[in-house]
């Protein structure tokens, strides 16, 4: 069957894959989440015709189902109780009786007079002596099919009613497969509009036919009609929701607008609450009162960093991993975190969210399964490095190399991993003191001898020393596109490791010459560089005498390293 979201006033339910998960927000405005599992239903109840039916009685169980396990997350203690229910106490048998006649008593009038005589009138009054008993019913089924239509116009604009169309509008948006869908509520094939059609369409048949023969069979009949209508609209709604036709899902906005409004920050968190713990976990769990669920957490730190643009799996992950101090592997397993952690997740979000890179925040990243403190007199390790290293690992191991040169080290992260991996002795410099304060540090941390050095690339360096593999991630930003840069990196990175010269090669040019009589002989010079340089870079290594130049894609399929040996 297919996924199924059913709108509640304050939250929704999500049915999928035989499981309903309900996500609320609870009296006190937080969110809550449950579910259960649901007996799969027999492949019968999935045949043509069939599932118009399963679809429509499966969507008023599980309603009645989401409604259940509302109350349960609600769970609200009894001094709360006596407070918010306070009227619902104070209604007796009677009261409650008279509560039911009142609303009987309204739906009859409704129907008596908006849906009965107020269509016969007004055709009595334009049509004052016309006979024709079809055009009566066609014109009359018309009128009540209108009225039932403007009825529901004015309940949709009703306040009492935007919790349950946005939360349905945030249905449409998931069921939809489109996050950005600018019209969500075109989505045909949602219950709410499903059922409305049902309603709207046999409450036509029904006037349009109007059987007169005795009340048992008047009943039958329209019975019959009503459920007739069922698996038609079924059909009919699915095909449009499959259709890659866009006019066939625009003609469903003329009822679908009734039941959906454009979702808000609220209504999506919510349902992306719900999806969390559907995609997660496999069971689940009652949450305390005074823990917010990990569904919950994840939800509400997407929501924030998508706002600002700085929405990354990985960023989410590890800020809820490092303050819990856990791996991001176990914080799958966990299903729920104390007020004190939500609060310090949250505060680092918000940080993040402002443009301040994860290193800054917590003062360390994690490089090649490896943990490097950083500051900002130091270029935070990229992932995309990581193929640096790797690639100078491989070639140490294959070509038994002993001695090696990490320039313009920065954290000391790719001297410190590929000691920490290889039997090679490492050497590294950098320009800057601070910056190699901080190398060392890492070094020492990470538990692995390395020899540092101050230097501006080779000038420092011990004379005469030759090296076996040279490698580098050298500035390489265009000086003009500086200002340009992303905030994380403009503000908290130093200029010193980004400044690459007018066009962004000037420490290659310098390197490719100057490494050339510190190599030794059939010695392999390893190079990061940055989108669109590798042409460049792999010309001037060829022209300097390196042979075996080639590129290594990263994770972007973007060449991010080259490298070359120099047999001279």
């Amino acid at each position: 069957m297919e996924k199924m979201i059913l709108p509640l006033g304050n939250g929704l339910g999500l049915y999928e894959k035989d499981r309903l998960c309900v996500s609320i927000i609870d009296s006190s405005g937080n969110k809550r989440v449950g579910g259960k599992k649901i007996k799969p239903l027999n492949k019968f109840f999935f045949l043509p015709v069939i599932r118009g039916f399963t679809f429509f009685f499966l969507g008023i169980f599980l309603y009645f189902s989401s409604l259940d396990l509302t109350q349960d997350l609600e769970d609200r203690p009894e001094k709360e109780k006596n407070k918010s229910f306070k009227i619902a106490k104070n209604i007796t048998i009677a009261s409650s009786f008279l509560v039911s006649i009142a609303t009987l008593v309204a739906a009859f009038l409704y129907g008596l007079i908006v849906l009965a005589y107020l269509p016969n009138l007004l055709f009595n009054k334009a049509f004052p002596s016309f006979e024709s008993y079809y055009f009566r019913s066609f014109i009359i089924a018309l009128l009540r099919f209108s009225f039932i239509y403007i009825s529901l116009a004015i309940v949709r604009i009703l306040p009492i009613s935007g919790g349950l169309y946005g939360f349905n509008g945030a249905g449409n948006v998931y069921l939809s497969g489109k996050e950005d869908l600018l019209r969500p509520r075109t989505y045909p094939l949602n219950y709410l509009n499903f059922a409305l059609n049902v309603f709207l369409f046999s409450s036509f048949m029904i006037s349009l036919i109007s059987v007169h023969i005795f009340w048992p069979i008047n009943f039958l009949i329209n019975s019959l009609i009503f459920l007739a209508t069922i698996p038609l609209i079924y059909e009919v709604l699915r095909f449009s929701s499959l259709s890659k036709v866009g006019f066939l899902r625009d003609v469903a906005i003329v009822t679908n607008w009734l039941v959906s409004v454009r979702p808000n920050t609220t209504h999506n968190e919510v349902l992306a609450v719900a999806i969390n713990e559907m995609t997660n976990y496999s069971d689940f769990q009652k949450i305390e009162k005074d823990r917010v669920s990990m569904s919950s957490l994840f939800a509400e730190l997407e929501t924030k960093l998508k706002q600002s643009d700085k929405y990354d799996e990985s960023d989410r992950d590890w800020i809820i991993a490092t303050i819990l101090q856990k791996n991001r592997a176990e914080i799958k397993l966990e299903r729920s975190v104390g007020i004190k952690e939500y609060r310090e997740i949250m505060r680092a979000c918000e940080r993040r969210a402002k443009g301040e890179p994860l290193s800054s925040i917590f003062g360390f990243v994690e490089f090649y399964g490896l943990r490097f403190d950083v500051n900002k007199k130091v270029l935070s390790p990229r992932m995309e490095t990581e193929i640096l290293v790797e690639e100078a690992i491989k070639k140490i191991n294959e070509f038994d190399l002993k001695n090696v040169l990490d320039l313009c080290t920065g954290s000391g992260a790719i001297a410190v991993a590929i000691k920490k991996y290889t039997s090679a002795r490492v050497f590294a410099s950098d320009i800057s003191k601070q910056a190699l304060a901080v190398a060392q540090n890492n070094a020492r941390k990470n538990e692995v001898k390395i020899d540092f050095c101050q230097s501006d690339l080779f000038k420092s360096l011990k004379k005469g020393k030759k090296y076996d593999i040279i490698v580098s991630n050298p500035p390489y930003i265009k000086s003009a596109d500086l200002e340009k840069l992303d905030v994380e990196v403009k503000k908290y990175d130093p200029r010193l490791a980004l400044d690459g010269g007018e066009d962004g090669l000037d420490f290659y040019r310098r390197i490719v010459e100057e490494a050339k009589p510190k190599l030794t002989k059939k010695g392999w010079l390893l190079f990061e560089v940055g989108q669109g340089q590798a042409e460049v870079v792999e010309e001037l290594m060829q022209k300097a005498g390196f042979d075996n130049v080639n590129s290594v894609k990263d994770y972007n399929k973007i060449e991010r390293v080259i490298y070359g040996r120099y047999s001279r």
